[in-house]
């Protein structure tokens, strides 16, 4: 039997939200599980998201508009105001499958835990949607594994281990859970579908940012992580990775300086090997420069003397009687790749892979 004598705050947090907060708080009205305090927290919207709102005052139990300090500072005020014994936040653009809060309580009930999370299904473009399964919760010291609208957590953990953050803009769900991770706050997985979630918010569009605050995070808690050494390489792996991809890869004159120091040389044109995802990307890149791209390469016979934005794609056995610089564009393999061309060229090429290139772009 479900214990129903716990009562579940339930926060909403929106602004300017009137195309998708009715379909939020219909998810919360309409649970299964009805012993639910539901606190709506509206930073003074003015496109009619209060008006939606205010048709649903008889199922909220707390309602205030008033112009805040952000996300996180609205967070933290209705978790001040909650008096349940469990706590979940859903925002204005996701929204509960219909027995969330039922499958939860049912968990919290039978289970000596804290904090419950579950499955949740992103809402991409053109609606397609994609599920969030379950990732190891030890990678929690190097990137955040939770999805934040399907977390539960029992009053009390706030009351000991503290609110959100608000010195972090994006990232501040990360530190949190990270905090209580750190802790031993116990966390429970409950194998099901809680929640949805709208991809395209303020995180996903300032990616950098919330990188660099994720990197500070994983930094400030790493000496509490019992595999540091490790979890240290992997964190500045990721941030790197992200660094290299929206810095250097959207400036091309410092990726062609990056070239121009690997070889000692001003880098008039280069040859790519690779036409996949990279291949591309380096193509977009160089076209903004003054590096020429005199051939494609690639182990992919059919795409032989074919041509791709008008540049030949050639069989690296070609590149026997050829002298210039190539360009390994692909994430896999890339040794291989590299030894097959120098077997290849003797000595006649100047060969850089990506991962190469990169490494001279670290930043931690």
């Amino acid at each position: 039997m479900i214990e129903t004598n716990y009562k579940v705050s339930v926060i909403t947090v929106a602004y300017n939200s009137v195309s998708t907060i009715e379909k939020t708080i219909q998810s919360v009205v309409h649970q299964t599980y009805k012993n639910i305090e539901y606190i709506v927290i509206d930073g003074g919207s003015i496109d009619g998201t209060q008006q939606v709102i205010e048709r649903y005052l008889n199922h909220i139990s707390y309602y205030i508009s008033e112009k805040d300090n952000g996300l996180y500072y609205a967070m933290n005020k209705g978790i001040s105001k909650a008096t349940g014994d469990i706590i979940g936040i859903i925002n204005s653009d996701d929204w509960y499958v219909e027995d969330a809060i039922e499958a939860v309580v049912e968990c919290f009930s039978k289970y000596d835990i804290e904090l419950v999370y579950g499955k949740i299904v992103t809402v991409l473009e053109k609606n397609k949607e994609q599920v969030f399964h379950k990732v190891p919760l030890e990678n929690m010291w190097f990137q955040m594994v939770i999805p934040h609208p399907s977390v539960f957590v029992k009053k009390d953990i706030y009351d000991r281990f503290g609110m959100f953050n608000i010195n972090y803009s994006l990232s501040s769900d990360y530190e949190l859970i990270l905090r209580f991770y750190s802790k031993n706050v116990k966390f429970w997985y409950l194998d099901k579908i809680i929640a949805y979630f709208r991809s395209g918010g303020i995180s996903t569009k300032k990616r950098m940012l919330s990188y660099e605050e994720g990197y500070r995070i994983s930094m400030l808690y790493i000496d509490r992580c019992p595999n540091k050494d490790s979890i240290l390489t992997k964190i500045k792996e990721i941030y790197n990775q992200v660094y290299f991809e929206e810095k250097i890869m959207n400036d091309p004159f410092i990726w062609s300086k990056l070239l121009n120091d690997y070889f000692h040389t001003n880098i008039q044109d280069i040859i790519i090997f690779g036409t996949g995802i990279w291949g591309q990307k380096c193509y977009e890149i160089f076209i903004k420069t003054n590096i020429a791209i005199s051939y494609y390469v690639d182990n992919d016979s059919s795409k032989w003397n074919t041509k791709i934005h008008n540049i030949k794609v050639i069989a690296p056995s070609e590149l026997k009687n050829i002298v210039g610089y190539v360009f390994v564009a692909v994430n896999k393999y890339e040794e291989q790749i590299k030894q097959q061309l120098e077997n290849i060229s003797n000595n006649k090429l100047r060969i850089v892979c990506l991962n190469e290139i990169k490494k001279l772009s670290y930043i931690v």
